[in-house]
């Protein structure tokens, strides 16, 4: 069920209440919203590359290896572990700012916090039971018990930034999450070199449960207290129901977008040599580039599409994200033979899987930012329907062409599931215009 048109008690449109000086305001917020998100973004990835050149040359091979399975456990738990509250958040507050609904609001950030650490809480337990019952090395062991305690740090730490993109924050959104934490594990590992202390992959995670710790910290220490005078202290009002509704599935949608984004390459291991999968793995990393875009473009108009009942936000993101598309693709493609030769004259061969992919992420973003915007109007189901529709085409297709095309065959499998995951949102977005709602 989509939202109400969004009214001030009077009853007057929000879009009716705005003075011309608020109406610069706003034009002004919607440009350097997106080249904001984009400029942290891009840090972070550049920080991300710091750390990770930086953890490979202090820990060596085998205990980075074990580093970066135990991490990437940790984060897909964190993500995971928001049962898709980190999303909706944008949506409920957002619209209860505008109506405006203190009481709702207060009630919704009591419970999504409640609802993220009882989804970590149980992400932890199946954690310890599968630590406890199967036959896992020791080094591993030891690994993932301390991303388990870093774990509803990660998830709540995602609450918070949906908290913060609600309100169009998006500073106080994406800074504790994509710099502050990687920028204090950086840190932290700097010192030990300085001081000559040795370190390994213990030490590693340890590390890394303090910085994401730090994180938690600054984000609810930087985004709570605006919040708080955003939604003055009353009574909190709950709708649990409704709200568990919305979360469902959009923790489906998640479940299935990592699905989409990741079969490719699972199944490309299995029916290809290493070397391939290395290749393809490079290709991959160049297309998800420009990613970043499409998600500095959500990122910034998704409370936006909540709050506003026209299309006026979706049209402007739409266009932003042509343009977008289209030059993030040339110029990536353009320099795909310089970035693959950094990697090494072996993966000269990804360049034309690189290409693929990235033509289809361009094809894709031209639609607009369909998913956002049918999640924050209130229909997360078609976004779950759409990624699920994705993911199996990616599957089958992969299935089909992997083998026997190989790197390419995989670009072709996941461009296509990406274009059938676009075509199936665009379907949805028709079907609900047509219904009447604004999405």
């Amino acid at each position: 069920m989509s939202s109400p048109p969004i009214q001030h008690p009077t009853g007057t449109p929000v879009e009716a209440r705005l003075t011309p000086e608020k109406w610069r305001d706003r034009v002004a917020a919607l440009a350097l919203g997106p080249v904001a998100a984009l400029a942290i973004r891009l840090g972070a990835a550049g920080l991300t590359y710091l750390l990770q050149i930086v953890l490979a040359r202090s820990l060596g091979a085998a205990d980075y290896g074990l580093f970066s399975l135990a991490w990437n456990l940790v984060t897909i738990g964190g993500f995971l572990a928001t049962l898709g509250f980190g999303q909706i958040a944008v949506r409920f507050l957002a619209e209860y700012h505008e109506r405006p609904e203190t009481a709702l609001a207060r009630g919704f950030i009591r419970h999504a916090i409640l609802a993220t650490l009882a989804g970590s809480l149980v992400l932890v337990a199946l954690g310890v039971m599968v630590l406890t019952s199967a036959q896992i090395p020791a080094s591993l062991v030891t690994l993932v018990a301390i991303g388990l305690a870093a774990l509803p740090f990660f998830a709540l730490t995602d609450l918070g930034e949906g908290f913060a993109r609600s309100q169009g924050w998006t500073m106080r959104a994406l800074v504790p999450a994509y710099i502050a934490r990687n920028g204090l594990m950086i840190g932290a590992f700097l010192m030990l070199l300085a001081l000559g202390i040795g370190s390994d992959a213990t030490v590693a995670m340890a590390l890394a449960l303090v910085a994401t710790i730090g994180a938690a910290v600054l984000q609810y220490a930087w985004t709570m207290p605006p919040l708080r005078r955003v939604f003055p202290p009353a009574p909190p009002q709950s709708a649990r129901s409704g709200w568990n509704r919305a979360a469902l599935p959009t923790l489906l949608a998640d479940l299935a977008l990592l699905a989409r984004q990741n079969i490719d390459l699972i199944l490309l291991a299995a029916l290809a040599p290493p070397a391939m999968v290395g290749i393809y793995f490079a290709a991959t990393r160049i297309a998800s580039l420009i990613g970043l875009v499409e998600f500095a473009i959500g990122a910034s108009f998704g409370h936006r599409f909540a709050r506003e009942a026209s299309d006026a936000a979706f049209h402007q993101a739409r266009r932003w994200m042509r343009l977008a598309g289209i030059g993030g693709a040339m110029a990536l493609a353009m320099a795909t033979p310089l970035i693959l030769s950094l990697f090494g004259e072996a993966f000269a061969s990804g360049f034309w899987p690189a290409l693929v992919l990235l033509a289809g992420a361009a094809v894709r973003m031209a639609l607009g930012p369909l998913d956002d915007l049918l999640t924050m109007r209130g229909y997360p189901g078609e976004v779950w329907r759409a990624n699920l529709i994705g993911a199996l085409v990616t599957t089958i297709v992969c299935l089909l062409l992997a083998g026997p095309w190989q790197a390419m065959g995989a670009a072709i499998a996941a461009t296509l599931g990406n274009l059938a995951a676009g075509a199936a949102l665009a379907l949805a977005h028709r079907r609900v215009a047509r219904a009447g709602d604004p999405a």
